[in-house]
């Protein structure tokens, strides 16, 4: 962070970054800078690792690669503000699109597999018998049948629930803490809301939720990788308060 910061305060002070095409250090100011920027490149590579990281993950199928003379062009032009590829602004401004689009598509590389199962899983649940399936895709079979009322989106409820991986394995579970969970129909997965809304207080639901109403192409835990397709058990208790 202070080699980042360092750096930020010399573009800051307008400093122009020269070509170094001399072969020998002929003066101390020459030594100076030659040294820093030794001292500087150890940082500023683990920096560029790190960034890679965050973006390809340890993804080794990527063709991008990093192209550290394209990087030093970047890094010299706007320094130098030099404008000949596009401005400052324009880089900044395109930067958060092209990082996110690179890190959707390792994902989906790295994981596409989970959003494949999931979506044959579904296709087949859905011919089983007393399967039914919500608008969004979201499928449900009721395990109890509820006579209460049917929460708004508004509403804060008490619910059981068990969660699964569609290999079955258990990630989360309010039976086995010994305490009902609490919280606002708009407060969790966007499958969870749906089927909140559409169940009557009592009920208990076994509950199918596509990888796009779940967590996406984000992980959560260990469990959940990206593109997971969810299975709950959820019970809904009582309605909180509307």
């Amino acid at each position: 962070m202070r080699r980042i910061i360092m750096v930020a305060l010399i573009l800051a002070m307008g400093a122009t970054f020269h070509s170094a095409k001399a072969q020998r250090l002929e003066s101390r100011a020459d030594s100076l800078n030659y040294c820093f920027g030794m001292a500087q490149s150890q940082g500023l590579l683990r920096f560029l690792e790190q960034f890679r990281q965050d973006v390809y993950g340890n993804d080794s199928t990527n063709t991008d690669g990093f192209n550290i003379d394209l990087f030093m062009k970047g890094f010299n032009d706007g320094v130098n503000n030099n404008h000949q590829l596009m401005t400052y602004e324009q880089a900044n401004a395109v930067l958060p699109g092209l990082i996110n689009t690179v890190k959707a598509e390792t994902t989906l590389r790295q994981y596409g597999y989970n959003k494949e199962a999931g979506e044959k899983f579904l296709a087949e649940n859905a011919k089983k018998k007393g399967v039914k399936v919500l608008p969004s895709g979201v499928q449900y079979k009721v395990l109890q049948k509820g006579t209460g009322a049917i929460p708004a989106d508004t509403c804060r409820v008490k619910v059981n629930y068990e969660g699964h991986t569609i290999d079955g394995k258990e990630f989360d579970s309010s039976y086995k803490r010994g305490k009902p969970a609490e919280f606002g129909c708009k407060q969790v997965i966007k499958g969870w809301t749906e089927v909140l809304t559409h169940m009557p207080v009592g009920s208990i639901w076994e509950v199918y939720i596509p990888q796009e109403l779940a967590y996406g192409e984000h992980k959560q835990g260990n469990d959940i990788l990206p593109f997971s397709m969810l299975i709950f058990k959820i019970e809904l208790l009582e309605i909180v308060n509307k």
